[in-house]
């Protein structure tokens, strides 16, 4: 029996739900309908209430009644507009509603007191140079048996890789969409014309994505939306993501242990073309100022970036988007010219075209190291710029290395989805190898890419499991694979122990060498008077680089008096030579009392090294093919240690100089 509540209009300027003491605010938006209203379902026995929406509840197309003596915790509702129901998109939470025709999904009010969630706090974007952005999917990061986490595909699963997240330097984690999709069909409100027919196919479209008890796919059911690009309820964190009932908590308290740890919280926001800029707008702000969160990838053919960018209220959350009207954001308010004109500081410039950069140039491709080198030292100016070797949605770190064409067939389109254009190199065996030479080759070629992209200037962003040499078998677009294909494998084995290790010492590395974060561009000149340009080029010979259409080859020294942070007066020198053959460098001469020494070279398969070695000619270096060598320049060893000195630098003399050493 349907039960009778007390409504009166509520003239609330914002769409949404909002619990008190004698009731709850309904609050949407409906725009050109005969009738609209709204569907309350008791859910002790499914029991419906419809409450229509009446002029006397509308200002423009914002509908808002109040009703009163409503329990939230035992109803659940929905909408309808003319003949249709639907979610509310300003719901914070989803349930699922067994009905006599199947499930039916329903809005679940929100009870829990605000308070209990963390009140807003004041944001601060860490300088885009100090930042490495590790992009996650947070089911798809902790699923796989191999985590070894207690909570695994949940907010809490996340959590418990903390630990493994700051060994390898993350300062902040962006997340593939975590809000609740809105299920494709509608429904028929009770009564309406084919009112149980229209149920009926909606129960079978939502057969189509039943699941297991961890939110797995059953054999029988279709393709689903893995990444979760697409309409959503963008207020409600995802159940599946949550190891308890209450996700909302649960994502609070992810957030806020990793704010504890020092990393902050990027979104994916996902915006179709029909979310309006209002909407988009204030979805940013509901997760700033209820879950602090630190920042949002907007994504989408027609965000509300302008207006996102330039929002006071978000001038100190980080705004990552795909390019940027810069010249438009930073004209002064014509209407209020006293406050002046808006920061850009809080933008990051997020493309890929560092990505096929990198990529040509690490494979040893003509045409390409002079455009590399320069990208490789130039800093960005005002805004941020990341820059990456793979993202979640390009081949993993390890398949950039093991094929060379996408392996798509399992997502069932016949190879038409994902990039053609991957601009990899399987190091002479495609996919999976046993040969020793060609596995060597691949962990050496998957430590260029982690140190380019560590020693560029600007922001890396590393792919969850490239660290761990993580493989998708060659899909370079996993968007529908929920299972170990798109699930980060964690197996140890001595490949992905090298290449973890590999990582955090270059991390490590970039956070103890300031150079490597600068926050102003280089000017290539010694404006210091330090004896040294700030960055230079060297080729064959010190201070000639060879750029010409055939080179593969460069070195670029550093003087660390330049460093914005905690100058020094050493020099550090990257060797970098992603030729086939062997190459020698020049170096230059050092200040007086100190020596080059090599710290690193990812030709070793222990490539850092625990105690750097001389160079034994200090004018040259010798660099084995496709490798990258660390020089910093540091005071000579007492005499008392020339015995041990003498050993090291008879190991490496002929491997640096190119000669037999005399010892």
């Amino acid at each position: 029996m349907s039960q009778t509540f007390e409504t009166a209009p509520a003239h609330t300027v914002r769409p949404g739900t909002v619990v008190d003491e004698d009731g709850v605010i309904f609050s949407t938006v409906f725009r050109s309908c005969k009738s609209c209203g709204l569907i309350l379902y008791r859910l002790s026995d499914l029991d419906e209430t419809v409450i229509p929406f009446t002029d006397e509840y509308r200002y423009g197309s914002l509908y808002s009644v109040k009703v009163k003596g409503l329990k939230p915790g035992r109803f659940a509702y929905r909408y309808y507009r003319d003949d249709y129901s639907f979610e509310d998109p300003y719901a914070r939470e989803l349930i699922t509603l067994s009905t006599k025709n199947g499930p039916l999904t329903a809005c679940r009010l929100f009870p829990q007191n605000e308070n209990a969630l963390p009140a807003y706090g004041y944001n601060s974007v860490r300088p885009w140079a100090d930042q490495v952005i590790y992009v996650m999917h947070v089911k798809g990061f902790t699923a796989s048996r191999t985590s070894h986490v207690a909570h695994r595909g949940t907010f809490r699963g996340v959590t418990e890789k903390i630990d493994e997240l700051k060994k390898i330097g993350v300062t902040a984690i962006e997340l593939l969409p975590v809000y609740e999709l809105r299920p494709a069909s509608l429904g028929k409100i009770s009564g309406a014309p084919n009112a149980e027919e229209s149920e009926k196919t909606m129960a079978q479209d939502a057969a189509k994505y039943v699941t297991d008890d961890f939110g797995t796919p059953k054999p029988e059911a279709q393709k689903v939306n893995y990444w979760g690009f697409g309409e959503g309820c963008y207020f409600a964190p995802k159940h599946a993501y949550a190891s308890s009932k209450s996700p909302q908590q649960e994502f609070a308290s992810m957030v806020d242990m990793l704010h504890q740890n020092g990393i902050q919280v990027y979104l994916q926001l996902f915006f179709t073309d029909d979310v309006s800029n209002q909407t988009q707008l204030e979805t940013a702000r509901f997760y700033v100022t209820h879950y602090h969160v630190d920042g949002f990838h907007i994504k989408g053919a027609d965000s509300a970036l302008k207006t996102i960018a330039s929002d006071p209220m978000l001038s100190n959350t980080a705004i990552l988007y795909y390019g940027f009207p810069y010249e438009e954001l930073q004209k002064e308010d014509s209407e209020n010219p006293t406050v002046g004109k808006p920061s850009i500081a809080h933008l990051c410039e997020y493309t890929d075209s560092y990505m096929y950069l990198v990529r040509r140039f690490v494979k040893s491709d003509n045409n390409v190291a002079r455009e590399f080198a320069k990208q490789f030292v130039t800093v960005p100016e005002v805004h941020g710029r990341v820059h990456f070797v793979t993202n979640y949605d390009t081949f993993t770190l390890r398949d950039l290395v093991s094929y060379n064409w996408k392996h798509n067939a399992p997502n069932g389109e016949e190879g038409r989805d994902g990039n053609d254009n991957n601009c990899s190199w399987n190091c002479g065996v495609e996919g999976k190898s046993q040969k020793k030479d060609v596995r060597t080759l691949r962990l050496r070629q998957m430590k260029n890419f982690i140190a380019l992209n560590f020693l560029s200037q600007g922001t890396p962003v590393l792919t969850a499991g490239d660290e761990m040499c993580n493989s998708q078998d060659g899909n370079n677009n996993a968007y529908c694979q929920d299972n170990e294909t798109g699930w980060v494998s964690w197996k140890e084995t001595g490949e992905s122990r090298n290449v973890n290790e590999f990582t955090k010492d270059m991390a490590a590395f970039r956070r103890d060498h300031a150079i490597f974060r600068r926050r102003n561009p280089f000017k290539f000149n010694d404006y210091k008077v330090t004896g040294y340009p700030d960055v230079s080029f060297h080729g064959k010979d010190a201070w000639k680089p060879d750029f010409s259409n055939y080179s593969h080859t460069f070195g670029v020294m550093y003087d660390e008096d330049y460093a914005e942070e905690n100058p020094t007066h050493n020099l550090v020198y990257v060797a970098v030579n992603m030729h086939w053959h062997n190459q020698l460098l020049g170096v230059p001469t050092p200040p007086p009392g100190l020596k080059w020494y090599v710290t690193c070279d990812t030709f070793e398969e222990n490539s850092f090294f625990e105690h750097p070695q001389l160079l034994p000619d200090q004018r040259h270096i010798f660099v084995k093919g496709r490798s990258v060598c660390i020089l910093v320049t540091s005071p000579e060893p007492e005499k008392s240690q020339n015995a041990t000195a003498i050993v090291a630098m008879t190991s490496y003399f002929h491997r640096y100089t190119g000669i037999q050493s005399r010892y």
